[in-house]
């Protein structure tokens, strides 16, 4: 686990708002919104699943421990004069960093709040910051004021790793001249080893930033070195990743564990060099394991060696979408768009969403319309043809109002060998990834390891076919092991949740390490065929890592303590399913995606968070539409068109559904219901009756739970009315009736029910 670290040693930052520097060390960019994105800065690793973050304990006098730490340098080359961020909070109970920074003669009176970005607050009263000599101010949600969308997602302590807050300054505790700004990290819970502050600033009366942009410089990955250089230095840290006996925190007489740092993390370490986890936090993390500081320099020196691309920040949320996404190298994919594309309302994806239909879209891209008055211009360019069931909508390059989660809630808190023991050392689950482990004697014979199949040959002679029945093996695998555990109707405890949670992030974390290092994410179209996406996973595995998906309910026992955390993250791990493999047109019965059952968890999300997201729903709605393939008709009846298995068009006038769609103007919504209706009876029509109910038609195997009954069945002609009430036109709902009466009259004539 890798929860967060030291900080950074230097940091007394100093600089007058009067000072401008041009920004030549980071790249500027902006949110959908159009303000700076703060994700350009370095970030807060939480929890890397259990290996260690330090600062450059070397630079302190040797052999002194100090609680709080406030140390004033000057600034390299290239940011001088400037402020340095992220501020890197990271190490042991009590440590502190400070920035500071000069106003002019008369700025001081018009500062009301201090405005901040951080990533990485787990908990209430984890970090405390000074503004000058005032007191200590702890920040939890009675302290701060969340900025929307993550205060509906429970604000710290909630879903998101990185939330905007603004805090009330006294009257007076701002001055004219030196402003010193400390931040502290109060203590560990045992999994947390500090936060970052991404970005920070003064705002006047008015809520307008004092500090200009250009005061801030960027942390630089680029500019990083090994702390200890020689060949010596980086095998020992090679060594330490891979056979290094650690304990499980920093608290009071913690116990040893049996994993290692290349157990819970990729086995090279690749994800701490991928998503460009500092020296320092790498070293923290080290100490916070119980190695010393030398040690997690050689291991930090390790992963600096590392000849691998590095993309990543660990407060980017890794696949997060974006446009210009697939723009990118596909060895840029995993590090996501960045926080900048995290929209702040759900709203503001309906531009995106029409211009992959080639809309003209008015204004810049950072600037989507974000009022009632910009959408309705917008309501003639919503078609049937974004529902179309033969297209393929990418929704990769379409921003979201969801921050997925970052790399350190992808890492497992404890290892399945210290959850489970040897009962999953010796497991079908363990050997099935692991060529050390035992492989395992099963009913089917021997079988070998995922590592060692994808090692036996070069990746790109490779048949790729039995690469996602190997995934299908072991994911198989995982689920007979857990269910010796957790069973439909078993009460979980806060550990054994835990547990098993823990347990299929092991398997998520390590399937991102086969797919980055064997190359398996532009192959997708080898086992999936010519429909696939150009960048594809060719397994189940994200929405397998899902609370739900092993009967972890919402509540006080699920993953987070809460039922909002637990159903944030079942809707993250499920959207992450759909950005990485949505059934490119080549779906089996349910698999990969049970759209039903994932349009469903919108729902049960709007009512803990209640904030509706019509927009991102519409996207998973339209890649349902279009996860068949174009080709194969409903007498396929595993793979084709069967459109009373799928969500359907009554979602949009459901009265269940309706709080999900109420952001949407009366208009817009009117034409999206029309557009749906229309894109799913131009598909209905392109087969007969017959196809649909064929003699011999097999008894229907799946039956939608009664809750979802509203939204399919493919009974959609019984809504006739309702779609009249809500606008539709009337030679649509005309079709509409007629194709039921045809379907209905032969039903009843091969008595079918």
């Amino acid at each position: 686990m890798y929860h967060d670290g030291y900080r950074r040693m230097s940091d007394d930052r100093v600089l007058r708002v009067r000072d401008t520097v041009s920004a030549n060390t980071a790249v500027s960019r902006r949110t959908a919104c159009g303000r700076r994105a703060a994700d350009s800065l370095q970030s807060v690793d939480r929890r890397i699943c259990r290996i260690p973050y330090v600062p450059r304990w070397h630079e302190l006098l040797a052999g002194l421990f100090l609680t709080v730490i406030t140390i004033s340098i000057g600034f390299a080359d290239a940011t001088a004069g400037r402020i340095l961020l992220p501020v890197e909070v990271l190490g042991s109970d009590g440590t502190t960093v400070s920035r500071s920074v000069v106003l002019e003669l008369g700025q001081a009176k018009s500062v009301r709040s201090l405005w901040l970005q951080i990533h990485g607050l787990r908990y209430a009263d984890q970090a405390s910051l000074q503004v000058n000599t005032s007191a200590w101010i702890s920040l939890n949600n009675d302290i701060v004021t969340i900025a929307e969308p993550g205060r509906s997602y429970g604000g710290i302590g909630g879903g998101f790793s990185t939330l905007v807050m603004t805090l009330p300054v006294p009257k007076d505790t701002v001055v004219d001249g030196t402003n010193t700004i400390r931040f502290r990290f109060n203590r560990t819970d045992g999994f947390v080893s500090g936060f970052r502050v991404l970005a920070w600033n003064l705002l006047n009366v008015e809520g307008k930033k004092i500090i200009p942009p250009e005061a801030f410089a960027q942390d630089e990955p680029k500019t990083w070195t090994p702390p200890l250089p020689d060949a010596a230095s980086i095998a020992a840290g090679r060594e330490l990743w891979q056979t290094a006996s650690l304990v499980a925190s920093s608290l009071t007489n913690s116990p040893r564990i049996q994993a290692h740092c290349t157990d819970c993390h990729a086995q090279d370490g690749r994800d701490l060099k991928y998503f460009n986890f500092s020296n320092e936090s790498i070293v923290a993390r080290a100490r916070f394991h119980g190695l010393s500081t030398q040690q997690g320099e050689q291991i930090a020196s390790y992963i600096r060696s590392l000849s691998l691309p590095s993309p990543g920040r660990p407060w980017n949320p890794p696949y997060q979408p974006g446009p210009g996404l697939d723009d990118q190298p596909i060895s840029s994919w995993a590090a996501g768009a960045g926080l900048a594309w995290v929209l702040d309302q759900d709203i503001n994806t309906l531009p995106y969403l029409l211009r992959q239909h080639g809309a003209v879209i008015s204004g810049a891209t950072s600037n989507p319309p974000g009022n009632a008055p910009n959408l309705r211009e917008l309501v003639a360019q919503i078609t049937p043809d974004i529902f179309r069931p033969d297209g393929n909508l990418n929704p990769r390059q379409i921003p979201i109002a969801l921050q997925l989660p970052d790399w350190s809630h992808w890492l497992p808190r404890v290892h399945p060998k210290d959850a489970w023991g040897p009962s999953f050392t010796r497991s079908e689950f363990a050997a099935l990834y692991d060529a050390e482990a035992p492989e395992s004697e099963t009913k089917h014979g021997r079988k070998p390891a995922l590592r060692t199949f994808l090692s036996s040959a070069p990746t790109t002679d490779r048949d790729m076919r039995p690469v996602a029945a190997a995934f299908v093996q072991w994911s198989q695998a995982r689920r007979v092991f857990l269910r010796r555990f957790v069973k439909a109707r078993t009460e979980l405890s806060p550990a054994l949740t835990d547990q098993v949670y823990s347990t299929q992030l092991w398997q998520l974390v390590k399937t991102w390490e086969m797919m980055q290092e064997f190359g398996l994410e532009g192959r997708g179209a080898e086992p999936l065929g010519s429909t696939a996406d150009s960048r594809t996973w060719c397994n189940t595995i994200p929405a397998e890592a899902a609370p739900s998906a092993v009967h972890i309910r919402a509540g006080p026992a699920g993953v987070g303590a809460s039922a909002l955390t637990n159903e944030y993250l079942t809707a993250s791990w499920y959207e992450l399913q759909i950005l990485l493999n949505s059934g490119n047109h080549q779906h089996r019965d349910r698999q990969p995606v049970d759209w039903v059952y994932v349009t469903s968890q919108f729902h049960d999300l709007y009512v803990q968070t209640h904030q509706a997201e019509p927009l991102r729903l519409l996207v998973t709605i339209v890649k349902a539409m279009q996860s068949t393939h174009p080709r194969l008709g409903p007498d396929d009846l595993r793979r084709g068109w069967r459109p009373d298995q799928s969500v359907d068009p009554r979602i949009m006038i459901s009265p269940l559904w309706a709080p999900i769609f109420k952001p949407l103007p009366r208009d817009v919504h009117q034409a999206f219901t029309a557009s749906l209706l229309a894109a799913w009876m131009d598909k209905n029509s392109q087969y007969s009756i017959a196809q649909f109910l064929p003699l011999g038609l097999p008894p229907q195997v799946y039956t939608a739970p009664r809750a979802y009954g509203e939204i399919t069945g493919g009974k959609v002609w019984e809504a006739a009315q309702q779609f009249r009430n809500a606008g539709v036109a009337a030679e649509l709902v005309q079709r509409l009736q007629e194709w039921g009466i045809a379907f209905t009259d032969r039903a009843g004539r091969l008595q079918y029910h």
